[in-house]
């Protein structure tokens, strides 16, 4: 069944400013897909079928309260790949490189001995290792 946008949004004049909640009596499949669209991520059809069929003060209790919604969702996987010395990250390499001059030490890695060629480079190469590790876990998160 497919409803005008206008019919759904607008409701009764009376709602203008008034924040109270809905009545059960004005719940419908139709105020359902709005809240659910409102809410910022959709359902489909079953979803919005399973949503109406509660009050409105359980519909929106289990937006909010989503962890209450039973799910077939494995665990999350935690990543091997988080270093906690890399926290918090550097904006960019030269802030990476001005932190270890500072301190010694950047990204938990310490810099190399005075006297030595590329002091700075353990530091240098975590960083680049952050960036690309990052990138990996992104693409592991948006598969999972």
């Amino acid at each position: 069944m497919v409803v005008a946008a206008a019919s759904v949004t607008e409701g009764p004049a009376a709602w203008t400013n008034d924040l109270s909640p809905i009545a059960a009596g004005d719940w419908s499949y139709e105020r359902a897909a709005h809240l659910i669209e409102r809410a910022g991520f959709g359902a489909a059809p079953d979803g919005i079928s399973r949503l109406a069929a509660l009050t409105p003060r359980q519909a929106v209790d289990e937006l909010v309260d989503y962890e209450s919604i039973a799910s077939n969702l494995k665990p999350f996987d935690e990543s091997i790949i988080w270093d906690p010395g890399m926290d918090p990250f550097p904006p960019s390499r030269a802030e990476a490189v001005r932190i270890a001059r500072e301190k010694g030490v950047g990204l938990g890695e310490k810099i190399l001995p005075e006297g030595a060629q590329r002091r700075l480079q353990p530091v240098v190469d975590k960083f680049f290792y952050g960036l690309y590790a990052n990138a990996i876990e992104t693409q592991r998160l948006a598969l999972w």
